[in-house]
C-alpha cells in the first residue's frame, strides 16, 4: 500500500542573491514511492529518509524513493532555471507549491493558478498550483538609502506586484491588500535597537520554549512533530536562531540536535 498526502506542497525558496532551492518535507508510507517533481532539478538532489541520506531514481519528471514502510522524507535540490529578457524564469509542473519571496525580489510575471498569499518573517509567501511559470529579478538595495526612500521603494514594488497579480489567472484582491499593508507597517519598526529588534517569529519563540521544556535540547524532527510545525519551517527557524546565538546545532547519529544556548 502506498500512502501519499492529499495536498503535497513543495517549497520553492528564492534568495536575495537570485538563487533558489526546492524542498519537500512529508511523511510517506509504502515501498518505492513515486513523486512528481514541481521543477526539473539542475543536478544532484539531497534525499533523506528518517534523517539518513538515501539513493533515489529520476524517471522523467518524477523521483522514485525507497521508503520501505512509513518514514519522514525530505527532498532538497537546486531547480533548473531559464533566462528570458534578463529575467530569471522557472517552469512549474502540475503540482502545488509555496513560493517564498524576500523583499528585494521582484516577480515580473506569473502564470500559475494562485491559491493565496501571506506574510511570514517579512517575506511574501505565495501558494500556487501549476502547470505554469514565473519570472523574477533581483532589485539592488543601496546601503545609503534613507528610511523615507526605502519605504517609497517598497511601496512602488508592491504596487507593481499587485498589478501583475491582477493580470494572473486567479485574482486574490483581499490577501494582496492585507499583505501590502502588513509589509509596509513592519518596515517602520526596523529602527528599534532594543532587544525586541531580534523580531523573533511565533515559530521561533515556540521552539525556544519547547527547548526549555525539554531540558535545553531536542532533535529537529522531534520539534517538528511535537509542535506540529513543518520540517522546512523548523529548519529555517532553527538556523536563524543559531545565527542570533540563541541555539547551537550539532549532528548526533545523523540527525540535527538543537541545544539552547541562552533564552531571550
Amino acid at each position: 500500500m502506498v500512502i501519499i498526502p492529499l495536498l503535497l506542497t513543495w517549497i520553492i525558496t528564492l534568495y536575495s542573491n537570485g538563487t533558489s532551492t526546492v524542498n519537500l518535507n512529508t511523511t510517506l508510507t509504502g515501498e518505492f514511492i513515486t513523486l512528481q517533481l514541481p521543477v526539473q532539478p539542475q543536478s544532484y538532489m539531497m534525499v533523506l529518509v528518517n534523517g539518513s541520506v538515501t539513493a533515489y531514481m529520476i524517471n522523467g519528471t518524477s523521483i522514485v524513493i525507497p521508503v520501505l514502510g512509513t518514514a519522514n522524507v525530505t527532498i532538497t535540490y537546486v531547480p533548473k532555471i531559464f533566462v528570458e529578457n534578463n529575467f530569471i524564469g522557472m517552469d512549474v509542473g502540475n503540482t502545488t507549491v509555496e513560493i517564498i519571496i524576500p523583499n528585494n525580489i521582484l516577480i515580473a510575471n506569473i502564470t500559475l493558478s494562485l491559491m493565496g498569499m501571506k506574510m511570514i518573517n517579512n517575506e511574501l509567501v505565495i501558494m500556487a498550483k501549476g502547470p505554469g511559470e514565473f519570472l523574477y529579478t533581483v532589485m539592488p538595495i543601496s546601503t545609503t538609502q534613507s528610511s523615507t526612500s526605502r519605504a517609497s521603494a517598497h511601496m512602488h514594488y508592491y504596487e507593481f506586484l499587485t498589478i501583475i497579480m491582477i493580470i494572473a489567472i486567479i485574482v486574490i484582491v483581499a490577501p494582496i491588500s492585507y499583505a501590502l499593508i502588513m509589509r509596509r507597517g513592519r518596515r517602520t519598526e526596523e529602527t528599534s535597537t532594543s532587544i525586541t529588534a531580534l523580531n523573533l517569529s511565533d515559530y521561533e519563540m515556540s521552539i525556544l520554549k519547547y527547548l526549555g521544556s525539554k531540558g535545553g535540547s531536542a532533535f529537529e524532527i522531534d520539534i517538528s512533530r511535537d509542535l506540529g510545525i513543518p520540517r522546512t519551517t523548523v529548519w529555517r527557524s532553527v538556523r536563524r536562531l543559531e545565527n542570533l546565538g540563541l541555539v547551537r546545532i550539532t549532528k548526533v547519529e545523523g540527525k540535527n540536535m538543537v541545544t539552547l544556548v541562552r533564552n531571550k
